[in-house]
């Protein structure tokens, strides 16, 4: 059997997690990995997040059956130009990008005849970038999207869902103006809001020196993505412009009716809106399958002690735990954990465990027992 064989062109944070989770796979596997900084290649190959670096773009597509193109969104035409050529009929060529509408007519125009290019996006990330934040773990559980044209082949979809398949990934499809559009409210807006929260506060900082001192965990919690760097964000929001837009509209709307509502002491209406939101975020993710088959999840309450999470996976030990999230710690008193299971049979045993043994627990969405 012929070895199948991915190159990665860019190993950063993206890039050098995708590589690390495919070079843990088994199998007949070869993974080729490209950055324009040399040091970043060879940290790579040091983490084994590739199995050989190549010294040219050429390189690292020659031979590839897949070719995953890893670089900032304002690089990416450039970098499918240069290696198109090099291209062999019958390689699958994808991106990471968060933006897929400008890609899907600008891409497939670049590339040789029987070369196949379907956009991808993973639904996971991090404030800190490059390949020393790199994990293997990042795409477990987590959706990664595609956007294939209506000519793309049923086979090339089959290569790349496999290829999500491996990294741990939930694949799902969608259209590439659909895809820019869902991706503004969720990931592209919640960011420039962080931004523009923080900035908000600084200013107020300067009027009320120790303003900014004052903030605690839903502070930081609101803002932490405002972190990630400034230059990728500014060519994220440069490429999804349009849909940007369109959803800071919706938002500028619902920010001024909640400015006419104040003005005049219509507290009913602060309070319904808020109401709606507090309902809609309760149910998110949602205990039953929907449109992104979102797991089942437990909140536990935990004490402020030595050894209290340990205590609680050991006595999960025999139950498959998909994820588990630091909600909240008050040093002190303690705090919470988000427990996500794969299904509602192992959710209930998990349930029952911990409240047999004196837990506090909540189903997601549920009641408090």
């Amino acid at each position: 059997m012929s070895q199948y064989r991915i190159g990665i062109i860019g190993l950063g944070l993206i890039g050098g997690s995708l590589g690390m989770a495919l070079c843990r796979q088994p199998g007949n596997l070869r993974v080729v990995g490209y950055d324009s900084e040399p040091a970043t290649g060879q940290e790579a190959l040091a983490r084994q997040g590739v199995h050989e670096i190549a010294v040219s773009l050429e390189c690292v597509v020659r031979g590839a059956d897949l070719v995953v193109v890893a670089v900032p969104v304002g690089k990416i035409e450039q970098v499918v130009a240069e290696i198109a050529s090099a291209l062999a009929p019958g390689a699958i060529i994808t991106d990471v990008a968060s933006t897929k509408g400008r890609f899907a007519k600008v891409i497939p125009p670049l590339l040789p005849p029987g070369v196949h290019y379907v956009g991808g996006h993973p639904m996971a990330g991090s404030e800190q970038s490059g390949i020393a934040a790199a994990d293997p773990f990042l795409f477990q559980n987590a959706v990664y999207l595609l956007t294939p044209g209506s000519e793309t082949p049923p086979q090339v979809l089959a290569a790349l869902e496999q290829f999500i398949g491996m990294v741990g990934g939930l694949p799902l499809q969608l259209a590439p103006e659909e895809h820019d559009l869902m991706v503004a409210v969720v990931s592209h807006l919640p960011h420039l809001s962080a931004a523009a929260l923080v900035n908000v506060a600084a200013e107020f900082n300067q009027r009320y020196p120790g303003t900014l001192a004052l903030a605690a965990g839903g502070f930081h919690d609101t803002t932490r993505v405002a972190m990630g760097s400034p230059v990728l964000w500014r060519e994220i929001f440069a490429s999804n412009r349009a849909s940007l837009l369109r959803v800071l509209k919706a938002m500028h709307g619902e920010l001024a009716a909640f400015i006419a509502a104040l003005s005049v002491g219509e507290m009913a209406e602060v309070e319904a809106r808020l109401e709606r939101a507090t309902v809609i975020r309760r149910e998110l993710p949602a205990r039953k399958k929907g449109f992104l088959t979102l797991l089942y999840e437990l909140v536990v309450v935990i004490e402020d002690r030595p050894g209290t999470i340990a205590e609680v996976i050991d006595i999960l030990k025999e139950i498959n735990i998909k994820d588990i999230e630091i909600l909240r710690v008050r040093e002190g008193e303690g705090g919470t954990l988000r427990l996500a299971f794969e299904d509602e049979n192992a959710l209930k045993n998990a349930d029952q465990l911990l409240r047999a043994r004196g837990f506090m627990t909540q189903v997601r969405g549920g009641e408090k027992r």
